[in-house]
């Protein structure tokens, strides 16, 4: 099975961008990748359980059932500490990780890579 890497970094009401990273994510899910998204900056609000957004998607629900789906999702444990994002906040099945280990093993690992930032 080939697996698609996402690497994201901006966060969930800042623009589109992690709108567009869940819907590719589906897409690749879909065709048979699996499919690994890695959010680090302002990403790391993808994992935040409980969001509530009134006029833009609910990224935390999309994740969750992409997650339900084989989504493997790691963000940046310094990213969080530094946004107020504590262990035990992340949507079930989500991961606080790091750069180090999850990035490099993602690429590693991974047969594509897509980057969406700004």
């Amino acid at each position: 099975m080939k697996t698609m890497v996402i690497q994201v970094r901006a966060g969930t009401m800042m623009n589109m961008d992690t709108n567009v990273a869940v819907k590719l994510a589906q897409a690749a899910l879909d065709k048979g990748y699996s499919v690994r998204i890695f959010g680090y900056g302002e990403a790391v609000t993808m994992i935040k359980n409980g969001q509530d957004p009134k006029r833009f998607p609910n990224v935390g629900k999309e994740t969750k059932e992409l997650v339900e789906k084989g989504l493997e999702i790691v963000v940046c444990e310094t990213c969080c500490k530094a946004r107020g994002i504590l262990r035990g906040e992340e949507i079930e099945g989500t991961k606080i990780g790091s750069l180090t280990n999850d990035m490099s093993r993602f690429v590693a690992e991974g047969d594509r890579m897509v980057t969406i930032a700004r």
